[in-house]
């Protein structure tokens, strides 16, 4: 069809046929191992093109959002870079969930995670135990998802201003357990699924379970934790250098 022939069709027509079209041209999320290209991506990208000059043009906010969470990861990939100008935030958390194996619904969550941030109530000296080791895990969490699921406008990117804001977090717990006696509770957490709690918990145990945090910080690699291998790797070499006491003032 013609550009001039999609301008006559509803936005629902519009819409099955963007679905349809990106089913059949794939994307990279969903080519072979080799990256073997399907080839009829060529011949379907300046038709997917237009559909998505014409829907922009109409601006369906709340129907473009349906592509976004698509069952189809080739109608969400299609989508997420077609339409970021008609909806940045759902389309970047489009691209970013499939990059990273999440729903879109699920990054945006993350998201909403980071930029809330804590409850101001209770106040860490109000906690119990658990209820900081609880806090800890959260602010770790935050902080990974703010290097991960924001983008520049958010805090994330090379700004990492969202990390800044609560990376301070972890330390106020850690200075907490500190204060009551209770730091070997955060021990058990250098074996925790999250990379940003194995290495803040590792930082803060140095001391008092020196081996087992040291193996820790250690064993952070992989393209998923350069973060954390790099951050962790450094404070470990200037704590053997003693220049380093994780919970000094």
């Amino acid at each position: 069809m013609s550009i001039a022939e999609y301008s006559k069709l509803s936005t629902d027509e519009l819409l099955n046929k963007f679905v349809e079209t990106a089913k059949r041209a794939g994307t990279i999320f969903t080519w072979d191992k080799a990256i073997v290209l399907n080839p009829q991506l060529k011949a379907l990208t300046p038709e997917l093109q237009a559909l998505g000059a014409e829907l922009r043009k109409r601006n369906p906010r709340e129907k473009l959002r349906e592509l976004f969470e698509h069952s189809d990861p080739n109608v969400r990939g299609w989508a997420g870079p077609q339409f970021l100008s008609v909806d940045p935030d759902w389309a970047t958390a489009t691209i970013t969930g499939l990059l990273r194996n999440l729903t879109t619904r699920e990054v945006l969550a993350w998201r909403d995670r980071v930029l809330h941030g804590a409850p101001r109530r209770p106040t860490l000296s109000e906690m119990t135990v658990p209820q900081l080791l609880g806090r800890f895990i959260d602010a770790c969490e935050r902080c990974y998802c703010s290097t991960r699921f924001l983008t520049d406008e958010q805090g994330g990117g090379l700004s990492m201003e969202a990390y800044n804001k609560v990376s301070g977090e972890p330390y106020a717990v850690a200075k907490e357990l500190n204060a009551r006696g209770e730091l070997k509770s955060l021990v058990p957490l250098l074996d925790h699924p999250c990379v940003t709690v194995r290495e803040k918990a590792g930082l803060f145990c140095l001391d008092i379970a020196t081996a087992k945090a040291i193996a820790a910080l250690e064993s952070l690699d992989g393209t998923d934790s350069r973060h954390e291998a790099v951050e962790g790797s450094t404070m470990l070499s200037v704590w053997r250098m003693g220049k380093y006491k994780p919970l000094s003032e």
